[in-house]
């Protein structure tokens, strides 16, 4: 069983799933949601893998951690579909600082057009991460 792992954004989602033994993340794709439908992607992924839990990155506000704005609503939205949709767990897990610290990694290495292909997917995998050395305990 593994962990999924979705950077949800206005127009990608960047997807990342755990080894079996759950220690490590690796990058799976980035949905342009433009060109592709993010459910019939999921689909496909929930067929290839044996998904057990879905974490998703949930970027609170720094000054206010309970105010809902517009991005949390659609996140809430498309958790509950996916939730029904595929029976499984949903763990919203705090974000705020993914994509930051991902594009000061790869700042510099990559040209924009690539980085703005790669970004979404690394830091669905910084995500994940974070997750599962929570969950190791580590």
């Amino acid at each position: 069983m593994r962990i999924l792992c979705l950077d949800i954004g206005n127009s990608r989602v960047g997807v990342a799933i755990s080894d079996p033994l759950k220690i490590t993340a690796q990058p799976v794709m980035t949905i342009e949601l433009r060109n592709k439908d993010l459910f019939e992607e999921l689909d496909k992924i929930f067929q290839r893998y044996s998904i057990e839990k879905v974490v998703i990155g949930y970027p609170l506000s720094k000054l206010h951690p309970d105010l809902k704005d517009e991005k949390l609503k659609k996140i809430d939205e498309i958790s509950e579909k996916i939730e029904s949709r595929y029976n499984v767990e949903i763990v919203k897990w705090d974000e705020r600082f993914s994509t930051k610290a991902v594009e000061k990694v790869i700042n510099g290495e990559l040209n924009w057009k690539r980085k703005k292909k790669v970004i979404d997917k690394v830091a669905a995998v910084y995500i994940l991460q974070g997750y599962l050395d929570f969950y190791n305990g580590s």
